[in-house]
């Protein structure tokens, strides 16, 4: 009698992944202007009201600067589970700024100070372009000044850079 070997179940083989050629420098160009433009045509204006909501899922910390590239320092505060983002910094952004506090500071919108709001001193038209979190999941806010044509977080300039997914189509990448 003889003895049959028992079949062994195979790993099953995936198929060869078609290579994309390299993306096309112009394509490449077009993209990043385009998502650029969108990116700051929706940007919100932070003396409006938002109009979109983005809700926090658990508890973090947001840094709020206190002026145009966090230059006098950023107050940092707590946000919890379902926050809306936006209505939390439109409202920190609204409250007005006691004579004293903002001493120093380069108020852009009015020189006398009359009754000055928070947002006065980060520059003549911020907006709000997005959020970044950082390792420790704390939040920094992305701000687009109009105009000023500058885009900068706490203490830095930031940008992105666009590049392909496996579907072919352009998208962000934080730099």
């Amino acid at each position: 009698m003889a003895v049959v070997p028992k079949e062994e179940p195979r790993d099953g083989v995936l198929p060869q992944v078609p290579k994309q050629p390299a993306p096309d420098a112009k394509a490449r160009a077009a993209a990043l202007k385009s998502i650029t433009d969108n990116r700051r045509v929706t940007a919100w204006q932070l003396h409006r009201w938002p109009l979109e909501k983005r809700i926090v899922n658990e508890r973090t910390r947001i840094h709020l600067p206190r002026t145009y590239l966090s230059k006098d320092g950023s107050d940092v505060r707590a946000v919890y589970a379902g926050t809306d983002l936006n209505q939390f910094v439109h409202q920190h952004y609204l409250e007005e700024v006691q004579k004293n506090a903002g001493e120093g500071w380069a108020n852009y919108v009015t020189a006398e100070s009359v009754v000055s709001r928070r947002h006065e001193y980060l520059g003549p038209d911020p907006r709000v372009a997005g959020y970044f979190f950082d390792s420790d999941g704390e939040v920094h806010i992305k701000w687009w000044d109009a105009f000023l044509q500058d885009q900068w977080m706490d203490k830095q300039k930031w940008k992105f850079d666009v590049k392909l997914d496996e579907d072919g189509k352009w998208v962000e990448i934080d730099d």
